[in-house]
């Protein structure tokens, strides 16, 4: 008797299996691929928007023109206070000057990032810090924005104190 070339029934299956298996594989790790590309892409988002802001406060409050009273007055954040809350408490002299993503007047209308200074605890009065949280949806509570990162610059009071 002859033995015919070729493959069992038995050989076709286990390649199918295996087959099978590989691509179960792929097409599982196609949805975290793609979670992961949006969330890239809000993280991007979200860091070049703190980023054209945290240099706009900067850069204002580091302008030598500001009276020592303007700067004296923003608050003042103490170890263990929680009561602090980084939302809109720009100063004026800082939020008059500052102009809004669209290149127009700068607004919190749109509550996708939050922002806020305040002196540091420990360091010298004229050491302001900066605080912003974004987020890529427009926020409506606290919980849009807590697993987003913090982004934290500090600028130096370049006027005169005594005036």
């Amino acid at each position: 008797m002859k033995r015919k070339k070729g493959f069992s029934l038995i050989e076709v299956n286990m390649a199918i299996f295996v087959m099978a298996i590989g691509v179960l594989s792929i097409v599982a790790l196609f949805p975290l691929g793609l979670r992961e590309s949006f969330q890239g892409n809000a993280d991007l988002k979200q860091s070049a928007m703190a980023d054209y802001y945290l240099n706009q406060v900067v850069a204002i409050a580091s302008m030598t023109n500001f009276p020592w009273s303007q700067w004296d007055a923003m608050p003042e954040a103490k170890l263990g206070d929680d009561t602090l809350e980084m939302d809109n408490e720009l100063p004026n002299f800082i939020k008059t000057r500052m102009k809004g993503a669209d290149g127009g007047s700068f607004s919190y209308k749109d509550k996708e990032f939050k922002i806020g200074c305040c002196k540091l605890y420990g360091h010298s009065d004229r050491v302001m810090g900066v605080m912003i949280q974004c987020t890529d949806i427009e926020a409506r509570n606290y919980n849009d924005y807590s697993n987003n990162p913090v982004f934290f610059a500090q600028a130096y009071f370049q006027g005169d104190p005594t005036k």
